[in-house]
């Protein structure tokens, strides 16, 4: 098996994958696990990285933001915005969705031509869940989440929205903290050595993509 690339966390993701002249839209950028303070807020690397930076969510405090023309309540699904971007970045949303090739549209919407999507989202055969399918019907999931992707079911929707995958990595850690058993602490030192040797067991798909050029 080819070895793909394991990102560290998504502050190393996204010094690889974004650059200081992109534009970019950050859908979902409110929450995340980690206060809007935090260096490590997936928003706030963005805006630290790339030229401009735009965000989308249902719901957000916009007295809190700079730039506050820049932001916009709606739903992942059905967007648009002035600006095209030279990047989309979907961090951990894509699951959550009722449609994501809703979602696909309105990306394809306002990219550039030359734009790439990025999208991260949990990858459903993980060390961790793998791990409690052994004790458990089914692996713990966030009571919010609709659907589980793994590399090829994620390369599928892709291509039936016509998109083409340029580029598949994983993401070693969210590096959100919650509390830990024994047993999850086993499992990280476990994760931790299979990581050196496969991407198998990664906890989060990274797939970056671009729209297909239709044949002529």
């Amino acid at each position: 098996m080819i070895k793909s690339k394991i990102y560290k966390n998504k502050k190393e993701l996204i010094s690889d994958l974004v650059g200081a002249k992109d534009v970019v839209l950050d859908v979902g950028f409110w929450g995340q696990g980690i206060g809007i303070n935090d260096q490590n807020w997936v928003h706030n690397l963005l805006l630290n990285r790339a030229e401009n930076v735009y965000g989308l969510d249902l719901d957000f405090d916009l007295e809190r933001l700079v730039n506050k023309s820049n932001y916009q309540k709606a739903s992942a699904e059905n967007f648009d915005f002035e600006t095209k971007f030279d990047i989309i970045f979907c961090g951990d949303v894509i699951e959550h969705l009722s449609n994501p090739g809703l979602f696909l549209e309105s990306a394809g919407r306002n990219l550039k031509k030359s734009g790439r999507l990025i999208i991260t989202t949990p990858n459903c055969f993980n060390l961790y869940n793998l791990a409690e399918k052994l004790s458990k019907d089914e692996p713990t999931v966030n009571k919010d989440h609709t659907c589980y992707f793994n590399r090829k079911t994620l390369e599928q929707l892709l291509k039936k929205n016509g998109w083409t995958a340029e580029k598949i990595a994983y993401l070693y850690s969210l590096e959100v903290d919650y509390k830990e058993s024994l047993k999850k602490k086993f499992l990280n030192m476990l994760y931790y050595l299979l990581s050196k040797f496969t991407h198998k067991y990664a906890t989060i798909l990274v797939v970056v993509a671009k729209k297909a050029v239709l044949d002529k």
